[in-house]
């Protein structure tokens, strides 16, 4: 295929390095797969609106050609890292469920013809790989070996997330969220009821909370431990983003002008208030440093921030494009931070000094 992309744009700044470029796609999801064996420092993905995937290697990340692979004919609508972190899981309008190995051709995991596959959840400790198809959540393996297929929904899936241990698999959809074994075999669904549209889902790292973004601009959230319900209003916008802290005591999430983040410690952040980072265009994607309570946020107007929760310090870092960020995406070792954008901007940030 024809490769438009601008040659990468090298910008040293003090304490970091940003590697821009433009797709000729729009960007839906975007990874680093660091510390690879045989892939040198590692590849940084990039699932594009066309069916693509952009590959572009971290020892080389200036290269102004970045290596295409096609799991998709059409649209692809999901894009995460895939459970064994040596490739990436997507989803597309064909209805098809892909893995797309470093090493390997993209290898069909799942397919349900005439549906899209617009929600994918993995399970690093499990190997499992959950997709929503219209009702349905299936679970399958990366031999696609089918696991489950859970379809005692009252709508479309509209988020899906694993607990730590990737034992259950909360299902967001109209009306709350369902509960279920991550296996085969009949069962009962356990319910958590709250009306409206449910639009995004997050289950914390240390496992104590689920929590949705709805249509209606506010949080709802669960505890695990009673599974008692809270709420957190007040949004200008709908908060479809959300990302968790490495210790799970602190939750991002987009939908202000500013990062809204809230406390978790405890029984839970409502009634108190959050903090307010990053503030400045509407904040379109959040995420958490995986080692450092520092939050990334990429807004409507293509600008890139980051903010420390100690000192509630914002730090303006790169305008990316004008169009909004889609979608960021930290490394495991929290060196490198991917972004995309509508526009089909994307970029690379290190931050290894």
């Amino acid at each position: 295929m024809s490769e438009i992309e601008e040659a990468a744009e090298a910008t040293p700044k003090l304490g970091y390095k940003a590697y821009l470029w433009h797709f000729d796609a729009p960007v839906i999801g975007a990874a680093v797969l660091d510390g690879i064996a045989g892939f040198g420092q590692g590849i940084a993905g990039f699932g594009l609106g066309d069916g693509s995937i952009g590959l572009r290697d971290l020892a080389m990340p200036d290269k102004p050609v970045t290596e295409r692979r096609r799991p998709h004919a059409n649209g692809l609508l999901s894009f995460v890292t895939a459970p064994d972190g040596r490739g990436f899981i997507s989803g597309g309008d064909d209805g098809k469920l892909v893995y797309t190995a470093l090493d390997a051709e993209p290898r069909l995991l799942a397919e349900r013809p005439r549906k899209w596959i617009e929600q994918i959840a993995v399970a690093p400790e499990g190997g499992l790989i959950a997709f929503g198809a219209a009702k349905e959540a299936g679970l399958v393996d990366l031999r696609g070996k089918v696991n489950a297929s859970l379809s005692d929904h009252p709508s479309t899936v509209a988020g899906l997330a694993f607990n730590p241990k990737g034992k259950r698999l909360a299902v967001a959809h109209y009306g709350g969220v369902t509960l279920w074994w991550a296996k085969d075999g009949a069962q009962t669904p356990k319910r958590l009821t709250w009306s409206g549209s449910h639009v995004a889902l997050s289950w914390s790292p240390n496992g104590r909370f689920i929590m949705t973004a709805t249509q209606e601009n506010e949080l709802h959230g669960w505890r695990t431990d009673d599974f008692a319900d809270m709420r957190m209003s007040g949004y200008p916008a709908k908060p479809r983003s959300l990302s968790w802290s490495a210790d799970g005591k602190w939750l991002a999430s987009s939908g202000a002008e500013s990062v809204i983040c809230w406390h978790c410690a405890g029984k839970g952040p409502m009634g108190s208030m959050p903090l307010e980072m990053n503030r400045g265009h509407l904040v379109m994607a959040v995420a958490f440093h995986p080692k450092l309570n520092i939050v990334a946020s990429g807004d409507a107007e293509g600008g890139l921030t980051l903010g420390r929760i100690s000192d509630e310090r914002s730090i303006p870092l790169e305008k990316i494009s004008r169009a909004p960020i889609a979608c960021l995406n930290w490394s495991r070792d929290g060196r490198w931070l991917a972004i995309g954008c509508e526009d089909g901007a994307a970029a690379l940030i290190d931050f290894e000094s």
